[in-house]
């Protein structure tokens, strides 16, 4: 992939001014509510549910429960303006166009696949800061200095995966989904395998709506690797797991957050290794997170719900304390956990953040958890 070249995350104060002035209206003024945007894959083409897109919105949608339990934000109600983006680049270009026009909107909580964040994030520069939540790829970090993130980057988190990897073979397959997240994380997977001694024994990229893996996995069944790694979401890794256990594939298969509801899926996915941005066993904050979720859904909470969360719990806390205005918020990030000058980390549910000049998470946990008997168990922390 080519090499990324960080963007300044610094904004004069007179720019500031500038775009509060300009876009400092609708929810900003008077005693009405306050409005966040809330970007997420909702729905596909033909209307069919997305389980990313739902976890989101129940998680933003807990966050802005308890902002208004307690008190809302300067005594005035948190509402949320939500937009399916569809998991598509179209989409998600259409959705930020929206959200910068809807001069309600103070800010963005989303988008939640990498792919959309890199490709709205042009629409948001300079007018609304967006806030990513579950979005992982490092290709996110030059996207602009108006915008931000709550997930930590796959530059950091695969070389965490590919050390627990190598722990269990150091002759590991890679298949990846041929999109901005499969390589975004198969990248410094593979560099991170090869540093530590390792060998790519196979590389192989796919669609997640592929049907028959099953010519990838004979090959490597031939090659005797005992460690697949997946880069890429639930969709294509259902199949290919499923696939390799009926060809007699004896190996240990590892993936990103993005494979967390395989536990639900049966016992073809026992023992699947997961790089998670959040487990409930964490933290104290964690298991608060997890038990409030829980009543109010009925159901465990995963990392899509989590990060959601923290996004909207974090913009409630910048227009708290900097102001209900576009620009005043944009700056407030900016300054979150910085060394001077700066507002406080944020302790959220998935971890503390703080942000650098590139609006990436600094040194945020990253736990790898193991599905066991249908639960994720934690394995080990970073």
């Amino acid at each position: 992939m080519p090499r990324l070249v960080p963007s300044p995350r610094f904004v004069s104060p007179a720019a500031l001014a500038l775009a509060g002035l300009l876009c400092a209206c609708g929810s900003g003024a008077g005693g009405g509510p306050v409005y966040f945007g809330l970007a997420a894959p909702l729905h596909n083409s033909t209307g069919q549910a997305y389980a990313i897109g739902e976890s989101t919105r129940q998680g933003a949608d807990l966050a802005v429960r308890q902002v208004n339990d307690g008190g809302g934000i300067r005594g005035r109600r948190l509402e949320l303006v939500v937009r399916d983006d569809s998991a598509r680049p179209d989409r998600a270009i259409a959705v930020a166009g929206e959200m910068v026009r809807d001069a309600r909107v103070l800010a963005v909580a989303g988008h939640a696949n990498s792919g959309k964040v890199i490709k709205a994030a042009p629409t948001y520069e300079g007018h609304v800061a967006a806030l990513a939540t579950s979005a992982t790829s490092p290709e996110i970090t030059s996207s602009g200095d108006w915008t931000f993130r709550v997930a930590s980057s796959d530059a950091g988190n695969a070389v965490v995966m590919a050390r627990r990897a190598l722990a269990v073979s150091p002759r590991i397959a890679v298949l990846y989904s041929n999109d901005d997240f499969g390589h975004g994380l198969s990248a410094p997977f593979e560099a991170e395998v090869l540093r530590g001694g390792g060998t790519i024994v196979e590389e192989d990229p796919y669609l997640p709506e592929m049907d028959d893996f099953t010519p990838y996995l004979l090959r490597i069944r031939g090659r005797g690797v005992r460690m697949v790694f997946i880069a890429g979401v639930d969709v294509g890794a259902a199949k290919i797991i499923a696939q390799a256990r009926r060809v007699g594939l004896d190996a240990t298969f590892m993936g990103s957050s993005a494979l967390e509801r395989l536990k639900t899926m049966g016992p073809a996915y026992e023992g699947t290794l997961v790089g998670l941005l959040y487990h409930p066993d964490a933290s104290p904050s964690a298991r608060r997170f997890a038990d409030a979720f829980r009543q109010a859904y009925g159901h465990e909470p995963d990392s899509f719900a989590v990060c959601a969360y923290d996004a909207v719990m974090l913009l409630a806390r910048a227009a708290r304390e900097a102001g209900p205005d576009r620009g005043a918020i944009r700056g407030y990030l900016a300054g979150v956990g910085a060394a001077s000058d700066g507002a406080a980390p944020f302790a959220g549910a998935a971890g503390t953040l703080r942000f650098d000049r590139n609006g990436d998470p600094v040194d945020k946990s990253f736990v790898i958890g193991a599905i066991r008997g249908g639960a994720m168990v934690l394995e080990g922390r970073r």
